[in-house]
């Protein structure tokens, strides 16, 4: 008799998890600095692509998706899509900002990850835009569940209109 889905899904699922907090926890050994030597950029760049990672499984849960990671030099290194940077909260959420490094609208954007994936999503972000008067490409907004247009931060725009 074949083992149901669900018990299926439970082994095999609480096995993975286990060996990649394993994993985790070796990593956490790298930071013994009287061992290794790191710079900070690596740091970041090693949380960043495990949290791209997290948020694929995340999104693609069933899905294979396979990538290889490295930080040797003059090697096309793995990274995120986007440049990303992740701050754990209190709560346990947490705030993650993505630069968009697109040709005519670069921006940063920042969202709110939390356990409710409905309640997810950008909150606020800052671009350029240079079809925008001279002085104002920059635009700094925040987004709001209940309405449907961005709402532009007004005193970065005053400020920068009194310099005109």
């Amino acid at each position: 008799m074949r083992e149901p889905k669900q018990n299926r899904f439970r082994r095999v699922a609480e096995a993975r998890v286990n060996k990649i907090i394993k994993m985790v926890r070796l990593l956490g050994n790298c930071s013994n600095s009287a061992v290794y030597a790191y710079t900070q950029e690596q740091v970041q760049q090693i949380f960043a692509t495990l949290q791209d990672e997290l948020d694929r499984a995340r999104k693609r849960y069933a899905q294979s998706y396979k990538r290889q990671f490295t930080l040797t030099d003059g090697e096309s290194v793995s990274l995120p899509e986007y440049p990303t940077i992740v701050q754990l909260l209190p709560d346990g959420t947490r705030l993650r900002a993505v630069a968009y490094d697109d040709e005519s609208y670069p921006a940063i954007n920042i969202y709110w990850d939390t356990d409710r994936p409905e309640n997810n999503g950008p909150i606020c972000f800052a671009e350029y835009d240079p079809e925008r008067s001279p002085c104002h490409e920059v635009c700094i907004g925040a987004y709001q569940s209940d309405k449907t247009d961005t709402i532009y931060y007004k005193p970065y725009m005053a400020e920068r209109e009194s310099h005109e």
